[in-house]
């Protein structure tokens, strides 16, 4: 790894665990024991560093979910993985993203417009394997689709006064939503998929809570 490739990693860290308006290019500079003129002349400023540390830390978070859907027995149960890692990471995904928008909206507005277009790719490619391997009709609106399955999460994740079924958690009203919305889509094949997972997440989810 180069130096500039250790800045990036270091300075990602330190954003996302002590906060992107706290953190200073003297704290970088300092903690990995380089000039502040070295940082200026590789990134330019601070907001040019913060670019790129988060860009890779939600690049991360990607080949994350890529990794666990790697040991899904089918796409339907690879999108459930994927769309509960987002709930899951939602609390430090939108604390990042809302001080972005607060301190630093040009790069908020940047890694906004980009994420969304990569989040769109990746729920259309696991639609369109649905649709291949027999999952899902292929009379949907792909568009539709993504939309629904996309919007529901940042409602969910974003909106902090919606009113839940007392003792329901924000992922598992998530689930239910989505559970719904694919046995719309889904064949007959699709339909049983969804049952078995919903039987599996039922005894994990119990286990959840118990701890």
């Amino acid at each position: 790894m180069d130096q500039k490739e250790r800045i990036i990693e270091q300075a990602m860290h330190m954003f996302v665990s002590q906060g992107i308006k706290s953190v200073r290019m003297d704290d970088i500079a300092q903690q990995l024991g380089v000039s502040k003129r070295t940082l200026y002349e590789l990134f330019g400023d601070k907001e040019g560093l913060l670019y790129l540390a988060m860009d890779r830390y939600f690049e991360k978070k990607r080949i994350e979910r890529a990794a666990v859907c790697a040991h899904a027995r089918n796409v339907l149960e690879a999108m459930f993985m994927v769309l509960g890692g987002v709930m899951d990471n939602a609390e430090v995904i939108q604390r990042l993203l809302n001080n972005l928008r607060k301190f630093y909206p040009a790069v908020h507005d940047k890694m906004t417009r980009e994420g969304t277009a990569k989040s769109r790719r990746d729920l259309q490619e696991m639609l369109e394997k649905g649709i291949a391997d027999g999952l899902f009709v292929d009379t949907i609106n792909l568009d539709l689709a993504i939309s629904v399955l996309y919007y529901t999460a940042s409602a969910i994740t974003v909106r902090k006064d919606l009113i839940l079924p007392a003792g329901m958690t924000e992922r598992e009203a998530f689930v239910q939503i989505i559970s719904n919305f694919f046995r719309g889509i889904s064949t007959t094949k699709g339909l049983l998929l969804v049952d078995d997972y919903l039987k599996r997440y039922e005894p994990a989810k119990t286990v959840h809570r118990m701890q």
